[in-house]
């Protein structure tokens, strides 16, 4: 995973430009980047595959990629985004595979760090919950 692939900005003040964690404490998102991996994949690369056995939420940092389910891309995410909250919070497999579109930078939350700091942070926790909602009613057919 190549230092060259995106920029080189430092991790805390990538995670503060992020809506999900914009009106965070300083303290708080110090705190949260120690228990952070930074990683950094190439385009191509599958960050998750459909049924792995995931324990870790995955900002994105830089970059775009690709939820595939069955084969299939069923949607675009890109810088802000997050993806492994399902597989995290319910404790089960990846219910999608992920894959880089470009060259993509994530912050790798793991299970063991986030739950607590979810319980610490609540308006993180909304922000969380509101974008899972607007995914959710975006995918309703019957939306009125």
């Amino acid at each position: 995973m190549g230092s060259d692939l995106t920029s080189a900005q430092p991790l805390i003040e990538s995670l503060r430009r992020l809506a999900l964690f914009s009106d965070l404490p300083a303290e708080a998102l110090e705190a949260l980047t120690e228990t952070v991996r930074d990683e950094r994949v190439e385009e191509g690369t599958w960050i998750l595959t459909e049924g792995d056995e995931n324990a870790d939420l995955f900002v994105i940092l830089e970059g775009e990629v690709g939820l595939v389910r069955n084969e299939i891309e069923a949607a675009v995410m890109h810088s802000g985004m997050f993806f492994g909250e399902v597989s995290v919070l319910l404790d089960e497999p990846a219910i999608a595979g992920v894959v880089a579109r470009t060259p993509v930078r994530c912050a790798v939350i793991d299970r063991a760090a986030l739950i607590p700091f979810l319980l610490a942070n609540p308006t993180v926790t909304l922000r969380l919950l509101q974008a899972e909602a607007r995914r959710i009613a975006d995918a309703n057919p019957w939306r009125a």
